[in-house]
């Protein structure tokens, strides 16, 4: 067995025979839980052969190869399927951003991070907004609500793996809490973002003063078309408007100067 073993490490198995041989090791007294793991992290091993390994009976209870054969991406999609319910939830998490695995399976472990953040304390929000993919990050900032949850949402929004477009998403969902709504307007990136501030203008939630600071970085053919637009607040309309007769004035004056030329 250490012969084997020696194998294992160096990833050199006569692979073509593997899956007869595997069956063989895997009722090998000397074939330890170390030698499943080696198995089912390596990208060498065949499909086939993670399958023996899952179905395993004396492994049944090992978590670590549970873990290593759904980071394979050679594992076969319905073993990974069996095999996420039994995993913790910050493995889970740092599955859901590992790119090496089929989308498919990432979309159903976020679909199941998501099932568990109603129940979760803030400390594991906390932990799990700073290691979970920007799916999982959009749907805490959804049920980030009151004065405890300032730190989660500022830690939502300074997640590495979060967009400009998961961030307007967030602004353009109705049900989005009026504290994150107000986090964003200050965050010292995503309120920097000209189309973050057109969609933040936009919002009912968004402080008037951030309003008005935005709309005099804003374009005026975008003005117009703000000033138009139904989902405006009444109370914000007045300042785009105003914004818009400044501008026009300043036009106005600017030729009037000219004529003197």
């Amino acid at each position: 067995m250490e012969d084997l073993w020696k194998l294992l490490k160096e990833q050199s198995l006569p692979w073509p025979s593997a899956p007869d041989k595997i069956e063989e090791l895997l009722f090998h007294k000397d074939f330890t839980e170390e030698m499943a793991i080696a198995l089912a992290e390596s990208r060498r091993t065949p499909p086939e052969c993670l399958s023996l390994l899952a179905s395993a009976t004396r492994f049944r209870d090992s978590y670590r190869l549970k873990l290593a054969l759904c980071k394979n991406p050679k594992t076969p999609q319905s073993i990974t399927l069996s095999l996420i319910k039994f995993l913790r939830l910050f493995d889970l998490a740092d599955l859901s951003r590992n790119q090496n695995i089929h989308i498919n399976i990432r979309q159903k472990i976020e679909q199941v991070i998501k099932e568990k953040i109603p129940s979760l304390p803030l400390g594991n929000r906390i932990t799990l907004a700073k290691r979970a993919s920007s799916a999982v990050v959009i749907a805490l900032l959804e049920r980030a609500r009151g004065k405890n949850s300032v730190l989660l949402i500022n830690t939502c929004l300074d997640s590495p793996v979060l967009k400009e477009g998961d961030v307007l998403k967030v602004i353009n969902t109705s049900t989005t809490p009026p504290e994150v709504i107000q986090a964003i307007a200050y965050h010292n990136k995503w309120s920097l973002r000209y189309w973050i501030r057109y969609a933040l203008v936009r919002n009912f939630y968004t402080p008037l003063s951030r309003v008005v600071e935005f709309l005099k970085e804003m374009k005026t053919q975008d003005l117009e078309e703000l000033y138009k637009d139904e989902v405006i607040p009444s109370s914000t309309k007045p300042f785009i408007y105003r914004e818009i007769m400044e501008r026009s004035s300043e036009i106005r004056a600017g030729r009037a100067d000219l004529t003197w030329l």
